[in-house]
């Protein structure tokens, strides 16, 4: 299939010398580039747990309990979340919420200071020095008091949808061979 003639030398501009550049590739007709329907590359995972409706999983969650049970606490230390959990053996641990917590205690806790700086100082009549003894210590104590509950929501969050990391190769359970 030989392509149409205005394709193989229609001038599309000039360059800054002033000659014609000139578009000479082909265009080949592609075959339907949308699928008629989609195939999932691989079957959905079962959840590995069962989990409560979205309100009481982020309830449990922002109440720093297990999302699933709601009964155990989901963190062994401040920010440590336990393994797995102590009365439902849910997979707590597995569960990747290692970098997103802060980012968004940070999103939200650094609004309400912003807020509460800029009403603070409405005049103009506040020393910096003033506004940084009141607020520095204000966004260290607001961030550290949101930081746990905003995780226990973002482990509720992930454990729903089932975003869990996989098991270690030696975790996994070994095949049952017949002979």
């Amino acid at each position: 299939m030989q392509s149409p003639s205005h394709l193989q030398r229609n001038p599309i501009g000039r360059n800054m010398a002033g000659e014609l550049i000139v578009f000479r590739e082909r265009i080949q007709p592609v075959s339907d580039p949308m699928p008629n329907e989609w195939r999932p590359q691989r079957a959905a995972t079962p959840p590995v747990v069962a989990m409560p409706g979205w309100a009481t999983a982020l309830r449990r969650g922002l109440a720093m309990r297990c999302p699933a049970c709601g009964e155990a606490s989901a963190f062994a230390g401040y920010l440590t979340v336990q393994p797995v959990c102590p009365h439902c053996d849910a997979p707590l641990g597995r569960v990747p919420c290692d970098d997103a917590p802060p980012y968004i205690t940070l999103l939200i806790a650094l609004h309400f200071i912003i807020i509460t700086m800029v009403l603070a100082d409405y005049d103009g009549g506040m020393n910096w020095i003033t506004s940084m003894l009141i607020f520095v210590p204000l966004t260290i104590v607001l961030l550290l008091a949101m930081l746990r509950p905003i995780k226990g929501a973002l482990l509720a969050i992930m454990l729903k949808i089932n975003m869990l990391r996989p098991l270690p190769p030696s975790a996994k359970p070994a095949a049952i061979v017949h002979g």
